[in-house]
This record gives C-alpha cells, structure tokens and sequence, in this order.
C-alpha cells in the first residue's frame, strides 16, 4: 500500500553539511589520530594515482582502506566521531526545514553516496525514517573494501532512489528532494518537489530554467 504521507527526501553533503564530504572528513580524522595503519594507506596508492590525488574521486568507488576492519570497530568510531558533531555541522536553515518537515508530520528519508556507517549517524541523530547509502560489504564482521550494490551517485542514485521508494511506499507526486550537485538532476526530476540547495552553478542555471526553489544557506 502506498504512503500518504508527504515525503522529504535530503542529500547529504553540501546539501545537510558543508561541501567537504563527510567521508573525506572521517577519513582524515581516522588518519590524525593512528586509526589507519600504513597497511592501509598503503592500499589505496593506486588509487590516489588513478584519481591524480584527487581524494573525492578515491573514495566515492574505493574503500580499500577499510579491508578486513571490523564493522562493529568502524561503526563506534563513526558514531563517536559524528554524532556529538551533527548539530552543530547541519546548516541551520537545513534544521529549519527539517523541522518544518517534522511538523507537518511527513516522512524523513536520507539519500547519500557517502558510507552507510556515516550515513546511520545522522539517520539516528536528526531523527529520520530512514536511508541509502553506499553500503559496504561485510564478511565474517569485516569490511572487503568493496561496496555492495548500486553506488548512489549519478544516474546510479536514480536506482537507489527507486530502491528506496520500493522500501518505504511513498508517492512521487507528494515528495521533496533536496540536492545540490548537477548530477542530481536525475534523482530531482524523479520527484514532484525538487529543491536546489546551495547549488554547483550547473544546477542552478538548469533549476532557474525548470523554475524550481532554491535554498543558500552560506
């Protein structure tokens, strides 16, 4: 049966948080603080070739570094890392229309190419219905390094966004999505209510043709 309620669909970063990725962010802080072995880094050398250094590129398909980790150790270095700094990195008019969501009693959902270890934390903290991310396979407790499924980015998020709709019943014609990169056009088209938010200027000249609302929150 289909949900009635009206749904909210939110991007996480640059969208929620500041434009530096939330797994760059995590990755740094497991480097500064001896969470990463040498094996580790090592690792992901062919891929910092491939990507000429560049480490968005890195981590959005390779999780190489975190091979043979636990998944219960990463979660509570997650959880430790992020959850006492969620409130305070949230843009305050993105809590704003949270809340504003909240109050009219409809359904939080988070779509996000960035780790589903990530993406819990704020799951849990911002009080949503719930979310894809990339998920991460895990055998015997660890981590492969690989991710398991469709890599929500592109027109691959269009996928998960459908996965997503699948899990949770809600009606296209009564959702908003907010986003902020050009290549989410595909996931916002999908929906009755696209928002830009704090758009790549790409986004905003094709959300000022499609007439559709934009948020900046800087």
């Amino acid at each position: 049966m289909q949900n009635s309620r009206w749904t909210a669909i939110f991007d996480l970063d640059g969208t929620l948080i500041p434009n530096m990725s939330a797994e760059k962010t995590f990755f740094f802080y497991m480097l500064r603080n001896g969470l990463l072995s040498a094996g580790k880094i090592l690792q992901i050398i062919p891929a910092i070739w491939r990507a000429k250094g560049n480490l968005h590129d890195i981590t959005r398909g390779n999780k190489a570094y975190l091979r043979n980790v636990s998944s219960e150790r990463l979660e509570n270095i997650a959880r430790n890392y992020f959850e006492p700094r969620i409130d305070s990195i949230v843009f305050p008019r993105m809590h704003q229309v949270i809340e504003e969501h909240r109050a009219n009693g409809d359904l939080l959902l988070l779509l996000t190419g960035t780790l589903d270890v990530i993406a819990g934390c704020f799951v849990r903290k911002l009080r949503f219905d719930g979310f894809k991310a990339a998920k991460l396979e895990i055998k015997n407790g660890y981590y492969t390094g690989r991710v398991n499924g469709i890599l929500p980015y592109g027109i691959g998020k269009l996928e998960v966004l459908r996965e997503l709709k699948e899990e949770f019943k809600y009606d296209s014609n009564k959702t908003s999505l907010y986003a902020n990169i050009y290549s989410d056009r595909f996931v916002m088209n999908a929906v009755e209510r696209p928002v830009a938010v704090n758009p790549d200027q790409r986004l905003r000249n094709y959300a000022k043709r499609q007439k559709w609302k934009i948020i900046d929150t800087k």
